[in-house]
């Protein structure tokens, strides 16, 4: 009798069960992964707002009020499309000229990030969980 070469359907089942197992494990250290990269970016790009801000003031004796104020010179201040959501987050600030301060809250909290962050012309960059960061809220890092 000759018997035929394959899988049993109870070894394909297990086979199955083992790939919902490690994927019940990975999926969650995805998710918090991507959150965390998320916020890395947001503090990343709060860096950047700010060393562009302190360039324009550096040259106009006056903060940008506006995006546009600094990525349409040429050379811009600040590369990219500010307009919209990056990395999970949306990136505003407001400036009377002397002052300005900007701030990155996730689109969605909880799903595109777990804190907002904050920054003003000291450099210091605030944040603060499930709630819009201001001046108020403890600096990153834990200094100061």
């Amino acid at each position: 009798m000759k018997r035929n070469a394959g899988f049993t359907l109870i070894e394909l089942m297990i086979v199955v069960e083992i790939i919902a197992v490690i994927a019940a494990l990975a999926v969650p250290n995805y998710l918090r992964t991507r959150l965390q990269s998320n916020e890395a970016s947001a503090v990343g790009n709060l860096h950047a707002v700010l060393d562009a801000q302190m360039s324009f003031n550096n040259v106009h004796l006056r903060y940008a009020a506006n995006f546009d104020e600094l990525t349409s010179p040429n050379p811009p201040f600040l590369s990219g499309e500010w307009g919209g959501p990056r990395a999970g987050y949306q990136f505003t600030f407001e400036s009377d000229g002397t002052t300005f301060a900007a701030h990155a809250t996730p689109v969605d909290y909880g799903n595109t990030g777990y804190h907002s962050f904050f920054v003003d012309p000291s450099g210091v960059i605030r944040y603060q969980g499930m709630a819009a960061a201001s001046a108020d809220s403890p600096p990153l890092g834990g200094a100061g």
